[in-house]
């Protein structure tokens, strides 16, 4: 069970693809920092330039996309419960003096 946990939350990795020579973003990649390559998503600038892309070929220039402006992000993959998706109507409940003191 800890393991289905970890992957529910946690950290992943986004970044720019972008060509050596031309200096060009070709796309972006999204996944959890791991080495399996079949867990990346891939959103590419121009949907014509997707094969180039999965090829990690520049798709103006033909030159090698290399990862580049990566950042660590927070994900939350648990699924939300009902109370989460319904929408709230009318003002919060107003929260008491000593329930303010309590947190």
């Amino acid at each position: 069970m800890p393991e289905r946990l970890d992957l529910q939350h946690g950290r992943d990795i986004r970044a720019d693809l972008v060509c050596v020579l031309c200096d060009r973003t070709a796309g972006r990649i999204q996944g959890p920092n791991l080495w399996s390559p079949m867990s990346l998503s891939l959103r590419v600038q121009d949907p014509r330039h997707e094969d180039a892309v999965r090829r990690l070929r520049c798709p103006y220039c033909s030159g090698r996309l290399w990862i580049q402006n990566s950042e660590a992000i927070h994900v939350d993959r648990r699924p939300l419960t009902i109370e989460e998706v319904r929408p709230r109507h009318g003002r919060p409940p107003k929260v008491t003096q000593a329930e303010r003191i309590k947190r």
